[in-house]
């Protein structure tokens, strides 16, 4: 008989049976879960990623396509302004052309003008100007705002006698839209007085050079003749400024 010591506890023992298989199984099912779980969102993941590189390579090829658009129209302003500004080219150097030959052609009527004028004032003067008369008048480019001026005065060819008197040459024009007025001798250094003495027979030549003033924009030329003699002739005549190309 088992003797009872007093004033301990006693415990009571079972006796258990090892399964081991069946903690390998309750092992494997986790690693499953965790191992589905972490596939799952490793797929869902990939598919929102895909999902996003599609949106933006969608949109980068839009942005693409838009820059392809904007440079084609570029390219094609690009065109089109070469073409307009070379149809302008085109039409101003058509225009000089067509100008520079208008203005040729007016100095020739403009010359042959003065030749017939010439000999008609020496064959058949006008009457009332004692056979006197303007042959010539011309304005030719000497350089930068340089001009050189050619004047014939003639005498019928009826007529023997010396002709004395005087011409008085007037540029007139504007400065800063005002009317401006210069004797010949303000713009020559060729020239001492307002008046050019006259003195032949048949005809005269007066030429030289004259140099318009910065700012002053020339409208014509006033010539005025007049006789030494008390009842001689008298011509005041009107030029525009029309310059001869040298």
């Amino acid at each position: 008989m088992a003797r009872k010591v007093k004033g301990s506890k006693q415990y009571r023992m079972k006796v258990v049976p090892h399964r081991p298989i069946h903690g390998v199984f309750s092992v494997l099912g986790v690693t499953m879960l965790v191992l589905s779980t972490s596939a799952g969102a490793f797929f869902a993941g990939q598919y929102q990623l895909s999902k996003s590189l599609d949106e933006k390579t969608r949109a980068h090829i839009r942005s693409q396509d838009e820059v392809d658009r904007l440079r084609t129209e570029i390219e094609n302003l690009r065109v089109r302004a070469a073409t307009a500004e070379q149809s302008v080219a085109i039409g101003e150097q058509a225009s000089e052309s067509v100008r520079g030959e208008l203005v040729a052609k007016e100095n020739q009527i403009a010359e042959l003008r003065q030749e017939i004028s010439f000999y008609r004032g020496i064959m058949a003067p006008s009457e009332g100007s004692d056979g006197v008369s303007i042959g010539r008048f011309s304005i030719s480019e000497a350089g930068e705002r340089r001009y050189q001026y050619k004047l014939l005065v003639q005498q019928s060819a009826a007529r023997h006698q010396v002709v004395t008197g005087a011409v008085r040459f007037t540029i007139v024009g504007q400065v800063d839209g005002e009317a401006r007025r210069y004797a010949l001798a303000d713009l020559s250094s060729q020239v001492d007085s307002e008046s050019i003495p006259l003195r032949f027979k048949y005809f005269q030549n007066i030429e030289g050079e004259l140099q318009l003033p910065e700012g002053f924009v020339p409208e014509g030329v006033e010539l005025s003749l007049k006789s030494s003699k008390r009842k001689g002739f008298s011509i005041d005549q009107r030029y525009g400024w029309l310059v001869q190309q040298s």
